[in-house]
């Protein structure tokens, strides 16, 4: 392509070498252009030239064509000839921004068209830029890479102001769930108290001392559940390793459960030996993991069911598994870990909970460089944890 003198306000906007080194250097990962040109010459050399500077590029021989291509393959830019026999630049233009996956690709029309009015008429169709017949290397790269770096630069800044709706959306569920989590003990509590004050007789006295029991215990649950999340989450913890004697710690933990599994007519039980190689991590996040799936599964369990906890050695890892007489419905399984996530319908004891427990569950999982799965079918549901047996020094 030769060279002419280009009218200064039909110019690409000129850049310094840094500024468009920098531009060439945030497209350089694979852009892909459309090249919609009816004269095969002009595609041809336009292809050559943009694959031999690493674009993706594909070309059009007509509007339609070109239409067609941009909605399959969501090109990062379209230069496009405004002069073509059978839909020209201008009806490319105006089909692409009435459709939703192409309204926001970035559109430069190739033209030898100079008049204002022209120029006026893209701009008012929505064209990003401009080049004139013939231009320079230089120029077509200019145009290219200025305005693929701009639109990366848009779909970031809006990747940005949706991630931020999004938090602000969970900030707001977060506040709505809290306060609705703790307005619920705090009333039963407050009932309890105007019924103690009512009722002289020592039986009933003892029942509404119960319920503040319960209610308070849930109260606490709650807040202590969300510390901990927040610690986690705010990740300034560094975590002591000591040496776990996975048995002797199976078997305290398994006690602890005991007596709830009794009252509540479940049958609770440890499969384990003494055999097991000794696990390098954190004691207390372990045995807060491993309560709260306890706990979740005393909850959910009805009475006369099973719940086990198995602790078994596998190549480089441990695996914990917590198995309960509970089905989980498939379309919960997804959401299960989320905060105050229920399973509708779940709590047929009606024991109340924070819905925190397998929130920090998940993230505690993390902390201690596992993973966790859940399964349930068949009236089973089974929680499997994998450690390594060493956790790594943070």
């Amino acid at each position: 392509m030769n060279s002419i003198q280009i009218p200064e306000r039909l110019r690409a906007p000129h850049y310094e070498q840094s500024q468009l080194a920098q531009y060439q250097q945030e497209t350089t990962s694979m852009a892909k252009v459309l090249v919609i040109e009816d004269e095969e010459s002009v595609r041809f050399n336009i292809l050559e030239l943009l694959e031999a500077e690493g674009f993706d590029a594909v070309g059009a021989a007509g509007g339609h064509q070109g239409v067609e291509i941009a909605q399959r393959s969501s090109p990062d830019l379209i230069l496009c000839d405004i002069m073509m026999a059978d839909l020209d630049g201008y009806g490319v233009l105006e089909e692409l921004r009435t459709r939703p996956e192409t309204a926001m690709i970035p559109l430069i029309f190739v033209t030898a068209k100079t008049a204002r009015s022209d120029l006026r008429q893209g701009m008012r169709l929505g064209a990003d830029d401009y080049l004139t017949k013939p231009f320079t290397q230089r120029e077509l790269l200019e145009a290219v890479n200025v305005r693929i770096a701009r639109h990366r630069q848009v779909n970031r800044l809006q990747e940005q102001v949706q991630s931020l709706q999004r938090l602000n959306i969970l900030k707001d569920d977060l506040i709505s769930s809290v306060s609705h989590d703790m307005r619920t003990p705090l009333m039963n509590m407050k009932l309890a108290i105007e019924m103690l004050q009512l009722k002289p007789d020592s039986a009933q006295r003892e029942h509404y001392l119960q319920i503040l029991r319960t209610e308070c215990s849930r109260e606490t649950e709650l807040v202590e559940n969300l510390l901990e999340l927040q610690r986690l989450e705010d990740r300034g913890e560094r975590l002591h390793i000591e040496p776990i004697d996975l048995f002797q710690f199976s078997q305290k933990l398994i006690e602890r459960f005991q007596l709830r599994a009794k009252g509540a007519k479940q049958q609770l039980s440890l499969r384990s030996t003494s055999t097991l190689p000794l696990l390098q991590s954190n004691p207390q996040k372990l045995e807060r993991l491993l309560a709260e799936l306890l706990n979740n599964a005393c909850k959910y369990t009805v009475e006369g069911g099973r719940i086990e906890l198995s602790v078994a050695a596998a190549p480089d890892r441990i695996r914990f598994q917590v198995r309960n007489a509970a089905q989980i419905p498939a379309e919960a399984l997804p959401q299960i870990f989320n905060k105050f996530y229920r399973v509708p319908d779940g709590d047929r004891r009606k024991q109340g909970g924070s819905g925190l427990g397998l929130a920090l569950v998940h993230r505690l999982t993390r902390v201690l460089q596992g993973r966790i799965t859940v399964t349930s079918e068949a009236g089973w549901t089974v929680f499997s944890v994998e450690l390594p047996l060493q956790l790594s020094a943070q």
